[in-house]
């Protein structure tokens, strides 16, 4: 099958949820698939990062975009009923060049990952289109606005609505769709064209660990810059963490992963706190770790971290968000607590609980090889090409009666 995939972002490297997917999705396709990849792009992209898009797909065709055209593009927010988010990502230009491609290459199928893409498929009539939402981006701007306070709280209302009646719009643009929690998939609504497609962990790349860990260490992983990422690293460190000292003092908490904002740095000025930030390889620490946290207050889609810490035989400690997208039992699989004491309690028993810590790891790791590698995600995703192209065939059969 020759596929068009179309994304918002490089895919390497893989530091946010959508390039994640991204990346394992053409890692997968592209073993039986022609597969070829365009992306915005907006600064020069190094040598190294070329060589690796290029082994992951048959070819990678960027398009370059600059400062002006984003600009001109947002100008239009107050005139235009698409999400900011859809101005700043996706640029007329685009449609243009893939309109161009389209007339000179057949493809058998076009793959659009995120809304913030979707325009690019707004007048491609003859050819089967998926889309992949991901997440709920409109349940993202409203929690956004939640937390959120003056004027940009109204901003992300406004960017909530408009972001809710445009993925509406989607459900009927497509051929089929697919997003990756069923909580997600109820937030955008019910449409029999909107499958579940999970997110994966490479189980290579996160090996089960059970022994050789440190005594007493907690660990919290992912993008630390995003915003909902941030506000759990502060929530536990300042409202959990305290509570567990009390009861273990020689507890460390760590905090690993990419951009971490001054909020969060600011956090190692307290007690047994380390905020390490980027690493290469996320596994050799929770590899090390006693237990890992996921003390999300609101989020959406499913937690790749959780999925990661499970895979690594990691025990986690998480809030009952988590159990929205992740097939998970509190007791069997992990541990959900909801507040700080509750919190704190859980951890505080884990951590004094190795039998339990063996008990949840290895669940859990059962779960993931079960229900969320990346080669099942990947199955099911060539399975809704196949539904895509065979809802196109029929609705052009309809069209020619």
């Amino acid at each position: 099958m020759r596929i068009l995939f179309i994304a918002c972002r490089v895919p390497y490297p893989p530091l946010r949820g959508d390039q994640v997917r991204c990346f394992h999705f053409l890692r997968i396709l592209s073993k039986r698939h022609h597969v070829t990849l365009v992306t915005p792009v907006v600064a020069p992209i190094n040598e190294r990062i070329r060589q690796i898009i290029h082994q992951l797909c048959g070819r990678w065709l960027p398009i370059y975009k600059h400062l002006s055209q984003i600009i001109t593009s947002l100008i239009r927010y107050p005139y235009s009923p698409l999400p900011l988010q859809v101005l700043y990502f996706y640029l007329p230009a685009f449609k243009k060049q893939i309109q161009s491609l389209l007339q000179k290459e057949t493809f058998d199928v076009v793959h659009v990952q995120l809304a913030r893409m979707a325009p690019i498929a707004e007048e491609l009539y003859n050819i089967p289109k998926v889309l992949d939402f991901i997440d709920a981006l409109s349940l993202n701007m409203r929690y956004r606005g939640l937390q959120t306070q003056g004027p940009l709280k109204w901003f992300f209302y406004l960017e909530a609505q408009r972001m809710a009646h445009y993925e509406r719009h989607l459900t009927s643009l497509f051929d089929q769709l697919i997003v990756s929690s069923p909580f997600d998939q109820k937030i955008i609504g019910s449409c029999k064209t909107l499958h579940v497609v999970p997110n994966g962990v490479d189980t290579n790349e996160f090996p089960y660990i059970e022994n050789e860990r440190k005594d007493n260490l907690i660990i919290f992983t992912g993008r630390i810059g995003y915003f909902f990422n941030t506000q759990a690293a502060v929530y536990f460190a300042t409202k959990v963490f305290p509570i567990v000292l009390q009861e273990v003092p020689s507890a460390r908490f760590l905090i690993v992963g990419a951009d971490p904002p001054r909020a969060v740095q600011r956090l190692a000025n307290l007690p047994n706190i380390e905020v390490i930030g980027y690493v290469p390889r996320i596994h050799s620490y929770l590899s090390k770790a006693t237990i890992a946290v996921s003390p999300a207050q609101i989020g959406t889609g499913i937690q790749n971290k959780v999925l990661e810490a499970m895979a690594s035989g990691t025990p986690v400690v998480a809030t009952s968000h988590v159990l929205k997208g992740i097939e998970a039992k509190d007791g069997e699989h992990l541990l959900v607590a909801d507040d700080p004491y509750q919190m704190a309690y859980q951890v505080i028993r884990l951590l004094r609980d190795s039998a339990l810590r063996y008990h949840l790891a290895r669940n859990a790791r059962q779960l993931v090889e079960k229900k969320y590698s990346w080669e099942r995600a990947a199955a099911m995703l060539d399975r809704i090409y196949h539904l895509a192209r065979a809802e196109k065939k029929h609705t052009q059969g309809d069209n020619s009666i």
